[in-house]
């Protein structure tokens, strides 16, 4: 006998807490009906392929929603500071869905954003395998609470429009963090939950060998090196915050992250073989509700606001750019960069563009950086707005995953405020299952 004896339990979200908590439920007996918004991953491509080429963005299938989640379109990094039990699974499900071994003993393991397509490809054929079923271009829109406790899902299919409604008691929300209508629409259903600390800020973008060399410095001609990775930081002591780069992607490129229409973002990746002329990351001011405001969702709305404003001032779905010398003198830069980013570039004083919070420790953190001539120099540029390197909001859950608010839901994953990243939300997803389904139904 089962914790829940109906076999039944619905995933809504297939980025890794959503993938690993269906292998896990299947695992155990269950059946996962997985919900996805977007598409699957094979046509996901095509989508994005073609927002870069003509500016037309799906809102539903893009570099946040669809198979795989948003970590499919990153570095696939799978260095993690977490300590589970679970790593050791996860690991191996990725090589058997098609990863490099190396990514079991690399000090910094990556996968890259070619090759977890097909891992995630093949993890999705795999939980069907085991009976899972999967339903793409599937949006859960609304749900419905009786007494406290989830009865019924209603789903709308995006690609025809047509509504309908899907009876169960049993719910895993692995949501991404970019999921803003599901929030307010959990949050309307009496979904507890509460905003968190997060970062806004840019990506920087050097020369790739600049950073090789700054890193490697005489070693760096040493063939048997890879495309080299930083960790920078900084501590604004007088005002208790961090300024850190985030998301490091070697030979990697600059990407449009657009979810919603008329707002811009970006975010980075890299290919496995992380070749790329420029190496780029996220450097990003951590803010919390004494900087927007203690209202439900008023970090994301500042997100919005921010993401707003980069389409206006560009007019389409491009990204703002500075050189980084200029931006430390307040100057907008004058001239053409180049850059890896394939959409349209706009020339914008980017001190005119945060609240004053994040530019002045941008700033602080650059002239602190400023000492390593590789690091901060005429070659360097900003490119955003980087608004969405994490949830705004937690969805507050008991000691095993279940909402404390509403029975019969289970909100995992970085989307729901538990996960940094693609280890951690996996583990996420497979230590709840444990928690709430643990006894196997044969």
């Amino acid at each position: 006998m089962a914790l829940y004896p109906k076999r039944e339990v619905a995933v809504v979200g297939t980025g890794p807490a959503g993938l690993f908590s269906a292998l896990r439920l299947a695992e155990l007996g269950y059946i996962p009906i997985v919900f996805e918004r977007g598409e699957e991953v094979e046509k996901r491509n095509i989508t994005t392929d073609n927002f870069i080429k003509t500016n037309i963005l799906n809102p539903n299938s893009n570099i946040q929603f669809g198979e795989g989640g948003a970590g499919t379109y990153s570095d696939g990094k799978l260095n993690t500071r977490i300590k589970s039990e679970y790593i050791e699974k996860v690991f191996k499900e990725f090589i058997e869905c098609g990863a490099q071994e190396e990514i079991f003993w690399n000090y910094k393991p990556h996968i890259g954003t070619d090759v977890l397509r097909v891992v995630v490809k093949n993890l999705r054929e795999k939980i069907k395998s085991l009976g899972g079923k999967f339903y793409f271009n599937s949006f859960v829109e609304d749900i419905e609470v009786k007494n406290n406790e989830i009865k019924t899902l209603k789903i709308l299919e995006v690609d025809t429009q047509k509504r309908y409604t899907y009876d169960i008691d049993k719910v895993i929300f692995a949501i991404g963090h970019s999921s803003r209508d599901t929030y307010k629409m959990l949050h309307s259903r009496g979904v507890a939950m509460e905003n968190k600390p997060f970062a806004i800020g840019v990506r920087i973008e050097h020369l790739r060998k600049d950073i090789d060399k700054m890193q490697y410095g005489e070693a760096v001609s040493n063939p048997l090196l890879e495309a080299a990775t930083y960790n920078m930081a900084f501590n604004n002591k007088k005002e208790t915050r961090g300024t850190f780069s985030f998301c490091m992607c070697p030979g990697g490129e600059i990407v449009n992250a657009s979810s919603e229409l008329g707002a811009s973002l970006v975010n980075g990746m890299s290919y496995s073989t992380r070749s790329g002329k420029f190496s780029n990351s996220a450097i990003v001011v951590g803010i919390s509700e004494k900087d927007y405001g203690n209202q439900i969702f008023s970090g994301m709305y500042l997100q919005e606001k921010l993401e707003k404003k980069n389409y206006e001032i560009v007019g389409t779905y491009g990204a703002i750019y500075q050189n980084i010398v200029d931006f430390m003198k307040h100057k907008k830069t004058t001239f053409e960069i180049e850059s890896s980013y394939k959409m349209k570039l706009f020339s914008y004083d980017i001190n005119n563009f945060f609240p004053d919070y994040i530019t002045r420790n941008l700033q602080s953190a650059f002239e602190n950086w400023s000492k390593n001539d590789l690091f901060i120099s005429e070659r360097v540029n900003l490119i955003g707005p980087e608004t969405r390197t994490s949830a705004p909001v937690k969805i507050l859950r008991d000691l095993k995953g279940e909402s404390i608010s509403i029975k019969g839901l289970f909100p995992i994953g970085e989307g729901a405020g538990y996960a940094g990243g693609i280890m951690s939300a996996a583990v996420d997803g497979i230590k709840i299952v444990d928690l709430a389904f643990s006894k196997k139904i044969v």
